[in-house]
């Protein structure tokens, strides 16, 4: 049975080792699996928190890999990385580029129905009928009687 927790950014209750993200907010859950044995595990980080916050040493000589990405994008606060415009998470350091919420909207009242008026058409219908078989009757009892 996979293993439920509250989701570091939101609170919501999320199984790491079963989803990806959080359903809630869109939280990266990788960071929050357990490893398997003796795997080398890299230091978790919160959204905002900089690498100098988790103790995360950077090595002399090791240099950070350029971005491939080229189209227009939004560029992180944090880190300066060039995301896609899409994203809503840093795909480098998981900063919050912008609102995963989306802005509450109002929808328009829905459109009022035209009245049904099929009863008036059959009403006229029945007295149409009607008045054909009075007219008949008047003709059978004039000529008949």
């Amino acid at each position: 049975m996979a293993r439920q927790m509250p989701c570091p950014d939101c609170g919501s209750p999320v199984r790491p080792e079963v989803d990806q993200l959080c359903p809630n907010c869109g939280y990266p859950l990788m960071f929050l699996r357990q490893p398997a044995g003796d795997e080398a595990r890299a230091v978790p980080r919160k959204p905002n928190e900089t690498i100098e916050q988790t103790g995360v040493y950077r090595g002399i000589g090791v240099t950070t890999p350029q971005p491939t990405y080229t189209g227009p994008g939004t560029q992180c606060a944090g880190c300066g990385y060039p995301n896609e415009r899409t994203r809503v998470r840093c795909e480098r350091c998981g900063r919050e580029l912008r609102a995963a919420r989306p802005q509450q909207v109002r929808l328009a009242p829905p459109p009022v129905a035209a009245p049904d008026r099929r009863w008036l058409v059959i009403l006229l219908i029945i007295l149409a009928i009607l008045a054909v078989l009075s007219i008949a009757s008047a003709v059978v009892a004039y000529f008949f009687f």
